[in-house]
């Protein structure tokens, strides 16, 4: 008896096999890298993003926080400027000098104790920021 071959069945077979090693060398083959510097990969990596942004933060509530203690002393500064200029001509009667000067006495305390505040919260900021710095410095 003589052989007879399944021809369209065995191209078929053959395609199947030619496309499986064709996928896996696809799968295998490596990409050429061009133009990456490793070291500039490894500093990416290396870097803590979210400790960026936290520094970020922690400059710009300091340099806030300046800010405002700079403006509250110019106010303060105005403030007084303003009551003295007002209260400088003094009356001449003994009532009414006492009045303008126990104004000008609170109201210069007053001035005092929020310039005294307002050091107080930048110093409790500024430290808090430094033993944050600390404890980073520790944790790194």
């Amino acid at each position: 008896m003589a052989v007879t071959r399944l021809k369209r069945k065995h191209r078929k077979n053959i395609a199947r096999a030619n496309n499986k090693q064709r996928v896996i060398k696809q799968l295998l083959s490596t990409p050429v890298i061009k133009n990456v510097d490793p070291e500039e990969l490894k500093a990416q990596f290396k870097s803590n993003p979210v400790a960026d942004v936290v520094e970020n933060v922690k400059e710009t509530v300091a340099e806030a926080a300046q800010t405002v203690a700079e403006k509250v002393e110019d106010a303060v500064e105005t403030v007084k400027e303003t009551v003295e200029a007002t209260v400088a001509p003094e009356p001449t009667a003994d009532t009414g000098s006492s009045i303008f000067s126990s104004v000008k006495e609170a109201i210069a305390n007053a001035a005092h104790t929020v310039v005294d505040k307002v050091e107080d919260v930048v110093e409790a900021v500024k430290d808090r920021v430094s033993s944050d710095n600390e404890e980073e410095k520790k944790a790194e």
